[in-house]
């Protein structure tokens, strides 16, 4: 009796945790907002394509089955020396009651930084999430790095000034090539910190890939993105 004690007690977080990947695998049933890539459409009725460079490939999103995703399908994002991101703009979200921004991504194929080079402005996913007008965007970004250190955070602007992204590094190539993680961010306590003020009602979640300064062939995939409670 006591060996039976002694082995449930062993199994139980194990059970335990896997009921939880399970559940991280799934869109939130209290989800204020979602978008996922079940329907091809989605890509021509909720997206839209920015951010190319004159003389730069652009990065390719498209839809793909994927039997491992919640739906059976995914946003397939590739970059061949490309830049690019995919943006769409949620159904109004109350972000005081729904200040999480919830997805499910994975790398299949990473960017690739020489040994002993320094990395490069690329990643082979980035999300961001911003507001502002044509000329002043300001936008907070979740990138998967490859070398740079996880909870690394910087300030970058782009496009000669008008674009301002406070970045973070939340995955890196400690994560296994293929693996499927479920992230959860408080983008309204992100947004304030990095610009001391809160977001626009109306703003802007995007998808991007960028490999021109590092010249790789990068493959990553989203299931979901999604605005849930505080748990």
């Amino acid at each position: 009796m006591k060996k039976l004690t002694r082995a449930l007690m062993i199994l139980l977080p194990l059970i335990t945790f896997g009921q939880e990947n399970a559940d991280a695998a799934k869109p939130s049933p209290n989800a204020s907002w979602r978008i996922d890539y079940h329907e091809p459409q989605v890509l021509e009725t909720q997206c839209k394509f920015e951010g190319a460079r004159f003389l730069t490939p652009k990065t390719s999103f498209t839809v793909r089955q994927d039997a491992t995703a919640s739906k059976g399908a995914v946003l397939l994002v590739e970059a061949k020396k490309s830049t690019g991101v995919l943006l769409a703009a949620p159904a109004p979200v109350n972000l005081e009651e729904t200040p999480i921004m919830r997805w499910r991504w994975r790398i299949l194929k990473p960017i690739v930084v020489p040994p002993g080079k320094e990395e490069p402005d690329d990643q082979a996913a980035v999300l961001y999430f911003g507001d502002g007008t044509l000329l002043s965007q300001k936008c907070v970004g979740y990138r998967w790095s490859v070398n740079t250190p996880i909870n690394t955070s910087g300030v970058t602007k782009y496009a000669a000034g008008m674009m301002t992204v406070a970045h973070q590094t939340i995955r890196n190539k400690s994560t296994p090539i293929g693996e499927w993680v479920t992230e959860e961010r408080d983008v309204l306590a992100d947004y304030e910190k990095a610009y001391k003020k809160k977001p626009d009602s109306y703003f802007i979640v995007s998808v991007g890939a960028n490999s021109q300064y590092s010249g790789s062939h990068s493959i990553a995939e989203i299931d979901f993105i999604e605005f849930i409670p505080k748990k």
